[in-house]
């Protein structure tokens, strides 16, 4: 059965069609003959394709190692991002103040959220009076307990989705007010607060501590716990500013960070994490050695960007290639081995990850297809001794977890549902999927992807013990698996091996509600449309119950989770 890609072959179609040295009357033809074969492919958008039981399976057989775990990541490892041009915009004061956000929000606790990006090395702080301990003896602002009447209305955003449109950077300021907001914000909402400092202030070759003095005075006075980093993608300002700042003189401004840190006991605790490079091609890589030569014992976490690819020229077929998934694995690889070279003691996150660069792709990064990339990152990143992912972002451009218009969009719910099952605990786990092999070594010592023989799996699974303050309120030792069934026209059909067969099991099964069928916006927990019960409530996630010894079936290009509640894994208790 062949199964068109209809964003993909009409892209190209309308590019033929432009095309002067293609005849029209042969680009219609062609047009024609896809618009038939696009409808009667039963392509899925058709929703009857989910439930179409007359489908070939591809089988596959699990293993989950339940007597010890491979590693545990932070308890924060899902996490999330914000960018500072919701300050520039004027949008901030009034998503922070939103009762809608607020709920949204909180369901994704516990998480780092970073504001941070771009923007972040344009942004000076600029408080409304000299005097920082008179403002800071104001009233203590509690956004999540505002009178509704005090509350400002969500009116939607003021700019455009795609958060680098117009491209062109310069200086903008944030006053007090908007920081009281944020950490009050984050504070309420459950989160751990990382603020981007601004590396472009410079005197010379050297970094202006100057406002970022000025802004620990005042937080400290206010008694906010912040966490920092300094500069975003530090290889790559030439290309926005017209500006440099070499490995070693970062590393150098790292050093003088801490030390204004450790000189204040608010700050001592302070997670200073950086440098934020830039994918790792090799000019990346040195420049990350040659940092962490010189700022690896001020830091408390290696952190780098990830995308797969252009959200301009992104089309539907990326978002679910095997192939192109893969590539995750060998970046982890050439960061880690670095890492393992110059500071093997220190933690590597994901300071800023998600399907496409430049503000991702419009209407796919922010459809259910997006989340085939976004559930195998985290399966990967998990598995690769990866601590914390943060999530590009929370709100605002084509990636954003919550719409302009403040509904979660499909990443939001999948994302939910992995705070509520997976636990902190990774497990190991062997997947034979026909003629494709995956198999995730147990060594917690070498932390390379090089360990892993993929060929391309189109099924894949991950385990953790299951989170043991879900809201389902499952016992200690279930465990959690969550499977991609990426074959476009097959069903996947996955045994658990061992003691695991003969247990019963609890099914999440995540598919695309509507016509729009991969790129639609909404999603169904098990044939279930997921959406809000109103602005203070985010719906109840039930599973299916499966008996014991059932094959887990899922629709060609779905994923899910499944919880064994009764696993009793060592592992989990």
């Amino acid at each position: 059965m062949f199964i068109w890609s209809r964003y993909d072959v009409w892209k190209k179609i309308f590019r033929l069609y432009q095309n002067p040295r293609v005849s029209k009357t042969l680009a219609l033809l062609v047009l024609l003959v896809t618009a038939v074969c696009d409808s009667a492919s039963g392509y899925h958008g058709n929703k009857s394709y989910y439930g179409n039981k007359s489908l070939e399976k591809s089988q596959a057989k699990v293993e989950i190692l339940t007597d010890s775990s491979l590693r545990d990541v932070d308890r924060r490892f899902l996490s999330l991002a914000l960018g500072p041009k919701l300050i520039q915009h004027g949008t901030l004061l009034p998503l922070l103040r939103s009762e809608r956000f607020q709920t949204l929000a909180a369901g994704l606790a516990p998480a780092f959220l970073r504001l941070g990006g771009t923007a972040e090395d344009f942004l000076i702080f600029q408080p409304t009076q000299e005097d920082i301990s008179k403002l800071a003896s104001g009233p203590e602002l509690d956004i999540c307990t505002l009178n509704k009447n005090e509350s400002t209305k969500w009116e939607g955003l003021g700019i455009g989705a795609n958060e680098t449109e117009g491209k062109v950077f310069k200086n903008f300021t944030m006053s007090e007010v908007e920081w009281d907001h944020l950490n009050s914000f984050t504070r309420c909402v459950g989160y751990d607060f990382i603020f981007g400092l601004n590396v472009l202030l410079r005197n010379g070759s050297l970094w202006d501590s100057s406002n970022a003095q000025l802004l620990l005075n005042y937080t400290a006075a206010r008694g906010f716990k912040v966490n920092w980093e300094l500069g975003n993608e530090p290889n790559h300002l030439q290309k926005l500013s017209n500006r440099t700042v070499n490995a070693t003189t970062l590393g150098q401004d790292f050093r003088k960070l801490r030390s204004l840190l450790s000189s204040s006991p608010a700050f001592k605790n302070s997670i200073l994490a950086g440098p934020d490079t830039t994918r790792p091609k090799n000019k990346t890589l040195r420049f990350l050695q040659r940092f962490l030569q010189v700022a690896a014992s001020v830091l408390d976490a290696v952190t780098w960007h990830q995308y797969y690819i252009d959200g301009r020229t992104a089309v539907l077929d990326n978002f679910t290639d095997p192939t192109l998934l893969d590539m995750l694995a060998r970046q982890i690889t050439a960061i880690n081995r670095v890492v393992n070279m110059t500071a093997p003691s220190l933690p590597v996150w994901l300071g800023e990850t998600s399907s496409a660069w430049g503000g991702g792709a419009p209407e796919l990064s922010d459809s259910f297809v997006a989340g085939f990339m976004w559930l195998d990152k985290l399966g990967l990143a998990a598995q690769l001794s990866l601590d914390v992912v943060m999530r590009q972002s929370l709100f605002e451009a084509n990636y954003a977890l919550i719409s302009k218009d403040l509904d979660p969009l499909p990443d939001y719910w999948l994302s939910l549902l992995y705070k509520q099952l997976v636990g902190s605990r990774v497990l190991k786990v062997q997947v034979t999927d026909g003629s494709e092999v995956r198999v995730t070594n147990s060594s917690e010592e070498q932390r390379t992807a090089g360990e892993m023989d993929r060929k391309s799996a189109r099924i894949r699974v991950y385990a953790h013990c299951t989170n043991p303050n879900s809201p389902q309120r499952y016992q200690n030792g279930s465990v959690t698996l969550y499977v991609l069934n990426l074959h476009q026209d097959h069903r996947a059909a996955v045994r658990l091996g061992g003691h695991l067969a003969f247990k019963k099991v609890d099914k999440y099964l995540l598919t695309p509600h509507g016509e729009e069928g991969l790129t639609s916006r909404h999603v169904e927990l098990n044939g279930r449309k997921l959406v809000m019960v109103d602005d203070r409530t985010l719906p109840e996630l039930g599973p299916q119950k499966l008996p014991s010894n059932t094959t887990l079936l899922m629709p060609p290009l779905t994923f899910g989770f499944f919880v064994i509640p009764d696993a009793q894994a060592t592992a989990c208790m």
